[in-house]
């Protein structure tokens, strides 16, 4: 074998073995590198994209999110801000304040939980004047805390001389902030009253058995006597004895003065005895 033939097959060998390493190397090692970096940039292109739309929705959801705010704080009405029932019942002790005859039990029962929100459900059971009981509910519907009351029942108080008494209970549903969300509370406006909601009992009757006891000890005009009188003034010995002054408009027992007739020198009295409306005059004493 002649040396430049010797020497072309070494050469020749050594090609291949380089040939076969690259081939191995880009086979085994740089493939598998180019697969990987290939997954890599996939998911960095996914990732660039998700945050592409992120990016391109943040600021009509801004908007969304801002105007949402906007109405919340200006809502006249907000939820609790927990699942806390003596929150409820601390928020009712507000509005049953000491100008409200009312009395009642509390019972917590259960809570249910919405997508954003949850409700409180409580049972209220009790007894007090018609008219503070119709101002009770009234100031928990129309006040900040969202409130709704079901299945009211009233029936009329037994034994109450005034007759305005009434035993009631009802179911209230107290809505609570299951996502917390920043509003605005106006403490001014933390209690409110629909003013044009009748307080007029329709439980009591129009007339009633007996007519009220005088307590206050106010002038009986029927059991007392005119002595005299002027355009502005009446004087009068009344049931005890002693010298009242009345003028129009003043209270006696079971009514008021209407009105003084100088010329015919008489008084009239208007007179409600339990319902039953009279007109009852005196005339001056001779």
């Amino acid at each position: 074998m002649s040396y430049a033939l010797r020497n072309s097959l070494i050469l020749l060998v050594t090609l291949l073995l380089i040939a076969g390493a690259a081939f191995s190397y880009i086979k085994f090692v740089q493939k598998a590198e180019i697969n990987d970096l290939t997954t890599e940039l996939e998911s960095l292109n996914r990732d660039y994209g998700t945050k592409t739309e992120i990016r391109d929705q943040y600021p009509p959801l801004l908007e969304r999110y801002n105007k949402a705010r906007d109405i919340v704080q200006n809502f006249d009405k907000k939820l609790y801000s927990s699942n806390n029932p003596d929150d409820v019942y601390d928020y009712l002790s507000e509005i049953n304040d000491e100008n409200l005859e009312l009395f009642y039990d509390f019972t917590y029962q259960d809570s249910t939980v919405n997508n954003q929100y949850g409700i409180l459900r409580s049972r209220i059971v009790g007894t007090g004047i018609y008219s503070d009981f119709v101002t009770f509910i009234n100031k928990i519907e129309n006040s900040l805390y969202l409130n709704k009351i079901e299945n009211v029942n009233i029936t009329p108080g037994v034994g109450e001389a005034t007759q305005d008494y009434v035993n009631f209970n009802m179911t209230l549903n107290s809505y609570y902030q299951k996502i917390v969300f920043e509003t605005a509370e106006d403490i001014q406006q933390k209690f409110r009253i629909d003013s044009t909601i009748s307080v007029f009992n329709p439980l009591k009757p129009l007339v009633l058995s007996s007519v009220p006891a005088n307590t206050d000890n106010l002038t009986n005009i029927e059991q007392s006597r005119l002595i005299g009188l002027t355009s502005t003034r009446i004087f009068i010995i009344d049931q005890n004895g002693e010298t009242q002054i009345l003028k129009p408009g003043d209270k006696v027992y079971l009514g008021y003065l209407r009105e003084i007739d100088s010329e015919n020198k008489e008084v009239i009295f208007n007179l409600d005895k339990g319902g039953i409306q009279e007109i009852f005059t005196l005339k001056v004493e001779r």
